[in-house]
């Protein structure tokens, strides 16, 4: 059994280069199109399902602290991640790798597999788009200060290039989790990416009209957009994105409960023909706060796996009168046990975590 703990995970994570990302990227999609797939099949054919995902369950304590347990197998191999949300403090939790015969294959931290795989699950569309780019430098803005919002920058970097990406901008509510982030990520994104242009600004830091002139003129601006917050109102007007007719890839991976939403319902359906894609449908119409308050319908909803190899959109929403590529995102089982597994595998070969006979 491998232990790996939340330092030396970063330190795998922090220093994969593009060839290994992508070879994640391609295990994470191949699951994902896998579990489309068997969503289609009939009654009957139930039994050939290779991927089991109940539902999870939770414990609140008298002191209101409150543990997720959420399963998971590929049969092949099983996961549960147990995350506990307490009252006061971070959160935290692991994740289990269990062999098919019970035998307990690795612990690893689950915060920060978390933040990796959800980012992982915007690029499995964000990677399909680069024609975006084609014309236009991608112009980026992440809503956000935490781990979730620094992968995705992370990430996209890692996938487009830093010659095809001009400038990341980093908005966030607070001050104080900004610059926590940003002490960190700042100097090693100008280390790695000299030419990148990297900015951030805090809404509390600012006047209310100082705040929203400069966001309105950077969202004229981008033409990415990665909304990483778990906010309860729009995070900004559709108006502000429709100053110029830049084609946006706009992702919402912050919200995840009924109550919570971080784009309006005109920015939700500003995809061609009102088009989302989702990592989820059944998980999305029934947790996400946006999908819910706008009342979207699952015919609206294409999920992620459906397009890898068939691109029923993707491609056709290349070019003038195209609407944004929409993405939503809750989350999956499957999402951690593919990417814990596969990172345990990375740990094994370089000689990371603690191996415990068990």
């Amino acid at each position: 059994m491998l232990v790996l703990p939340e330092d030396k995970l970063s330190q795998l994570l922090v220093n994969l280069d593009q060839e290994q990302c992508e070879k994640i990227l391609q295990t994470f999609s191949d699951a994902l199109a896998t579990c489309s797939a068997q969503s289609k099949l009939s009654e009957q054919q139930q039994e050939q399902k290779q991927i089991h995902q109940p539902l999870r369950s939770s414990i609140v304590t008298s002191h209101g602290d409150t543990t997720l347990f959420m399963p998971v197998s590929d049969t092949l191999s099983t996961s549960i991640k147990i995350v506990t949300v307490p009252k006061k403090g971070p959160i935290r939790g692991v994740i289990n790798v269990l062999s098919p015969q019970g035998a307990l294959l690795g612990v690893i931290s689950a915060a920060e597999v978390t933040a990796f795989r959800t980012a992982l699950a915007t690029m499995t569309l964000f990677s399909r788009c680069k024609w975006l780019f084609d014309s236009k430098k991608a112009q980026i803005i992440v809503f956000g200060a935490g781990r979730q919002a620094e992968w995705h920058a992370r990430l996209a970097l890692l996938l487009l290039s830093e010659e095809k990406i001009e400038g990341i901008t980093f908005v966030n509510r607070g001050q104080e989790r900004l610059d926590e982030m940003m002490t960190g990520l700042l100097p090693d994104l100008q280390q790695r990416y000299p030419n990148l242009k990297v900015t951030a600004y805090a809404k509390s830091a600012l006047q209310p009209e100082e705040y929203a002139s400069r966001l309105t003129s950077d969202l004229a601006e981008s033409n990415v957009v990665f909304c990483c917050t778990p906010s309860t109102e729009p995070l900004f007007a559709y108006d502000a994105i429709t100053a110029n007719r830049n084609q946006r890839f706009i992702s919402m991976i912050g919200s995840y409960k009924p109550h919570m939403q971080e784009v309006d319902k005109q920015t939700l359906l500003s995809g061609t023909e009102g088009r989302i894609y989702v990592d989820s449908k059944h998980a999305c119409l029934e947790e996400a706060g946006e999908l819910i308050m706008a009342g979207v319908q699952e015919s609206q909803l294409v999920e992620a796996g459906e397009a890898f190899g068939q691109d029923p959109g993707l491609e056709s929403e290349r070019g003038p009168g195209s609407g944004n590529i929409v993405f939503k995102c809750v989350g999956m089982g499957i999402m951690d046990l593919v990417v814990a597994k596969t990172l345990l595998e990375m740990a094994a070969e370089r000689g990371l975590g603690t191996k415990v006979d068990f």
